[in-house]
């Protein structure tokens, strides 16, 4: 049989070695944490043409995005030719865009998105169309050219000037919303209220409008910017800009969610809050499931400080990942830890009472050989079990998606680290206790007439 007990100080060597230097890490360098835990924004965008992580970096170097960290992916339920995109000559007014719309939806089905962004191209302002939702199969960028042929002119919006109007009411005027993201503003009043509304008025002469390019996508390429800055519409518009300005591509905003700092300390102690709630409630049932057993407080202790030993490993590593190669950890991040700490704690489990059970049937034996039995008889059995995860686990953080590689492979490591702590970690402090090797005072030991060794207490140790 194999004596793993023996060589209890050769394991926790082992778990020192890797712990130190994630500890040394994560004392100096913290953790990478995402805008989960800082606040800032998540914007994916989807351009027409592909670029690389590196390229849009790059490009948005300019801007000044605070921990800027780009990641780029696939979204298959994109078609690649599903979004047209119009530039146009100029900025143009809301009525040339009430006029764009109706004239695409007559043509190709009130389903038709169209959203307007006004881009700064060498200190001019232009309007860029982004077509979606096309019914049946989408259009042509020849063919919206031709729809989009006789566009009415524009008024001169860098030299209107707001002249408010009061327009008396005698009933109630409910607002309407048109879908662009230039929306008229209004206001919904009494009866016989007079309402104040902001009319564009300029003596300048209207400049005519007409398409200068028209693009269809060509790629399912997503690009995912997540920052500590505060993303608005403004800064949307200069992301897109910049990106233009790159290498003449056009980018659709999919999604632009943003958390804020107070939200994001909010997180930050949930989290905490969470593991160390799980770890209480982990001792106390640990300690009632094996209240049968001398000193089940005990079981607890080790099994609670080999789930310290699991949680440590994962964020030391990660903290190192972190400073080495830009990782940056979310709040799935949280929900890895989590699951690695009720993995461990139900492998410890299962080699615990494997020793509780050896302990009524080897009476004759000492605790340490009780220990030593039950973890060659659980080693198997642990180990198989761990082993499919760690192969489904491998698996998906080889090949799976970018957005869930962070949470798959925080499950990896804490696995393999549960795993290892279960059997030599757990088992091997339990004995070192009974045996009173965790005290600080020196032990004189000698031996009994029957082999067995004799412990003499020099001071309380207890």
């Amino acid at each position: 049989m194999f004596d793993l007990v023996g060589k209890r100080y050769l394991f926790l060597l082992i778990s020192l070695i890797v712990i130190i230097p994630g500890t040394i890490s994560l004392l100096v360098k913290g953790l990478n944490v995402g805008i989960d835990f800082k606040g800032g924004a998540t914007v994916e965008l989807r351009p027409s043409t592909n670029i690389t992580s590196a390229q849009m970096t790059r490009y948005l170097q300019p801007l000044r995005l605070e921990n800027l960290d780009v990641h780029t992916g696939t979204n298959t339920t994109l078609k690649g030719p599903d979004v047209v995109w119009v530039r146009l000559n100029t900025q143009v007014d809301a009525n040339v865009t009430d006029y764009i719309i109706s004239t695409l939806q007559k043509q190709y089905g009130s389903q038709l998105t169209v959203q307007v962004s006004d881009l700064s191209i060498d200190n001019q302002k232009i309007s860029v169309l982004d077509i979606t939702h096309f019914q049946g199969a989408p259009a042509t960028p020849a063919k919206i050219k031709t729809v989009l042929a006789r566009i009415p002119n524009t008024s001169d919006l860098s030299k209107a000037s707001a002249t408010p109007t009061v327009i008396p009411t005698t009933s109630v005027q409910q607002a309407t919303a048109t879908a662009t993201n230039k929306p008229k503003a209004t206001a919904t009043v009494g009866k016989g209220t007079p309402t104040a509304t902001a009319t564009p008025t300029s003596n300048a002469a209207p400049i005519p409008v007409h398409v200068v390019d028209a693009q269809a996508g060509n790629t399912i390429e997503t690009v995912t910017l997540l920052t500590s800055s505060e993303v608005n519409s403004d800064k949307l518009v200069n992301i897109a800009s910049a990106i233009f300005k790159g290498n003449g591509s056009y980018a659709y905003v999919i999604s632009n969610a943003s958390v804020s700092p107070s939200v994001a300390s909010e997180t930050t102690l949930r989290a905490f809050l969470a593991v160390v709630a799980a770890s209480v409630f982990i001792l106390l049932y640990v300690w009632f499931s094996f209240r049968k057993v001398a000193k089940p407080w005990r079981y607890g202790a080790c099994a609670i400080i080999a789930l310290l030993h699991d949680v440590l490993v994962v964020l030391g590593i990660f903290s190192i990942l972190g400073w080495l190669l830009n990782i940056q950890v979310d709040t799935l991040f949280i929900t890895a830890v989590l699951t690695v700490v009720g993995f461990s704690v139900h492998d410890t489990i299962v080699v615990f009472d494997r020793i509780r059970e050896n302990m009524q049937r080897r009476t004759s034996e000492t605790f340490d050989q009780v220990v030593n039995a039950s973890l060659v008889q659980t080693m198997a059995r642990s180990l198989n079990t761990s082993l499919t995860v760690i192969f489904t686990l491998t698996a998906l953080t080889l090949f799976g998606g970018l957005s869930i590689r962070t949470f798959t492979l925080a499950l990896l490591i804490g696995i393999i680290s549960g795993t290892y702590s279960s059997i030599f970690n757990a088992s091997m402090l339990l004995v070192m206790w009974e045996k009173g090797e965790l005290s600080f005072k020196r032990l004189r030991r000698g031996r009994t007439a029957d082999g067995r060794e004799a412990r003499e207490l020099v001071g309380s140790r207890r």
